[in-house]
């Protein structure tokens, strides 16, 4: 008899938080290389164009290619994404090939264990306040002992 044993995959996954605040916008915070990340934006308000804008550049600018929202606000979020992704990834006249991001939205906070075990590579969870970044760990706390 052959026993298979399948490791929940959130369990073994990188999973990193953060919030979403001006040290994005100062360049204090160093993302390094996030082409083998899947960022995920939970979010509960909107915040000023100008801090959207920047998360997005700098999100988008280190090479990541996969952004999920979450949250009230994730329309305008996803809105400002793509306006940005076009200016860094756009077209190209030489090749014809277009480097788009792939973005999606979920909404609601519970789907958040199914959109994380999703991901075939490591996850960044940005978060909008630090009551929202709690309850993304508890979402997922309890998801990895149920």
């Amino acid at each position: 008899m052959i026993q298979h044993i399948y490791q929940e995959q959130m369990t073994s996954q990188n999973i990193t938080y953060g919030l979403i605040g001006g040290r994005i916008s100062s360049g204090k915070r160093n993302f390094g290389d996030l082409s083998n990340n899947t960022v995920i934006i939970v979010l509960d308000e909107i915040i000023d164009e100008t801090l959207i804008r920047d998360t997005a550049h700098t999100i988008l600018s280190k090479g990541c290619k996969n952004v999920a929202f979450c949250g009230t606000a994730s329309d305008e979020w996803q809105a400002v994404f793509d306006e940005i992704d076009r200016e860094i990834n756009g077209f190209n006249d030489l090749t014809g090939y277009e480097d788009f991001a792939v973005m999606w939205r979920f909404e609601d906070i519970d789907s958040l264990p199914d959109e994380v075990s999703s991901c075939w590579n490591e996850v960044l969870i940005l978060c909008s306040s630090m009551g929202i970044l709690r309850d993304c760990k508890d979402c997922l706390r309890e998801e990895v002992w149920a």
